[in-house]
């Protein structure tokens, strides 16, 4: 069984700070919807990646039926 665990989450500022570095500024606001938007996207990929790998263990499991 998998338990969610909260992560700590990168700050505004702490963002802003790494994309200063890369010479890219933004405001409070622009770092805030940039996380969130990462956030979001890391999501995605995660469920989609674990998605994929419970469907082809099910395949696997499948084939070693018959």
């Amino acid at each position: 069984m998998m338990r969610e665990k909260e992560i700590d989450r990168i700050t505004p500022n702490k963002a802003m700070e790494l994309l200063r570095k890369d010479g890219i500024n933004v405001d409070d606001e622009q770092a805030k919807i940039i996380l969130d938007f990462l956030y979001e996207m890391a999501e995605i990929v995660v469920s989609t990646y674990l998605n994929e790998q419970k469907r082809r263990k099910f395949t696997l499991q499948q084939d070693e039926c018959k």
